[in-house]
């Protein structure tokens, strides 16, 4: 019976000195921003888009004065890795943790992960599927573009400024991803019969996944004339299978993301337009909202942080923009 006691007590002891917390256990409203400890997981830092998202997240929590912790996966799908990154931040007891998903329906094991060890997500960018949040129970923020406005804005600025029945190529992002429905959905809608569509396919966000793409779609359709690409990268690896195919004068190329070669490509006419996003916007809103989150205050539960074509009369003025957070 000494045996049993002397070690309940140890027991006792040990959870003193390690401070171990009630699971779920918000931190206090006056605590200092010092103790506060954030995981960013983003879908990769191989893309400007991403990179910039997470600069815009880092520069609020040095503001807020909270600790941040940016991983990201290899490439845009990377789920597993995302899963991986998400346990290892839960094990070193981060207080909460920004995720801009690699798949919307892919990391429902770790948001189960998160609903069990009592930390508080905020979704950017990317939205998880709705169904899956709820059947996990979490009320998950969500603060990004509304893509299918964006991707209709292009599919109009399309119908506006080509040749009616224009014959048309989509390339899309990575399957069962909802920014790639929705930008899918939202060009063809906004562009409405004034395109004709000959290929869909996608190309997974990735630049070398374009080209080869488009490669493909050009030796089909000798006659197309546009490819609408669901992200600038995409874009950049069809304008260079259009170049290799000598037919710029023919195919011309809308994107999304307004990333920096992007934005030089419409500056220079190799594309026609793309749709600009505002990540930084997204990172910013997500850190400062989890820290709300965090400490039991009021915070937004969604934010559209807004889109808008560039073309060439406006690309000088974004490229401004987007050089704050680039470097």
């Amino acid at each position: 019976m000494k045996k049993v006691m002397i070690f309940a007590l140890a027991a006792i002891l040990a959870l003193a000195v390690t401070g171990c917390r009630p699971k779920g256990e918000s931190v206090s409203k006056n605590a200092s921003a010092s103790d506060i400890r954030i995981g960013f997981v983003g879908m990769t830092l191989n893309n400007e888009f991403h990179i910039t998202l997470a600069n815009g997240a880092k520069e609020k929590a040095k503001e807020l004065g909270v600790n941040i912790d940016v991983q990201a996966g290899d490439q845009h799908a990377s789920a597993d890795q995302q899963l991986t990154i998400i346990e290892n931040m839960l094990a070193n007891k981060v207080n909460g943790i920004i995720i801009v998903p690699s798949s919307s329906e892919g990391l429902e094991s770790a948001l189960r992960k998160c609903k069990e060890a009592g930390i508080p997500v905020i979704n950017a960018d990317t939205r998880l599927n709705a169904d899956i949040v709820k059947s996990v129970g979490m009320e998950i923020p969500f603060y990004g573009t509304n893509n299918y406005e964006g991707a209709k804005l292009a599919g109009q600025y399309a119908a506006q400024n080509l040749p009616a029945g224009c014959v048309t190529a989509i390339l899309t992002g990575i399957e069962g991803h909802q920014n790639a429905s929705d930008r899918l959905n939202g060009f063809k809608d906004g562009a409405g019969s004034a395109i004709k569509v000959v290929a869909e396919q996608t190309a997974n966000w990735e630049v070398d996944q374009g080209y080869t793409a488009a490669q493909n779609i050009i030796s089909a359709h000798p006659d197309l004339q546009l490819f609408f690409c669901s992200n600038d990268n995409m874009g950049i690896g069809a304008l260079r299978a259009v170049q290799e195919a000598g037919k710029q004068a023919q195919i011309k190329i809308i994107g999304f993301d307004a990333v920096s070669e992007a934005l030089n490509l419409v500056e220079s006419g190799d594309f026609l337009c793309t749709v600009a996003q505002y990540p930084a916007e997204m990172g910013v809103l997500a850190v400062e909202n989890l820290v709300k989150k965090i400490r039991g205050e009021s915070y937004k539960m969604e934010i559209d942080t807004g889109c808008k074509v560039i073309a060439k009369n406006n690309v000088k003025e974004h490229k401004q923009y987007t050089a704050q957070y680039v470097n």
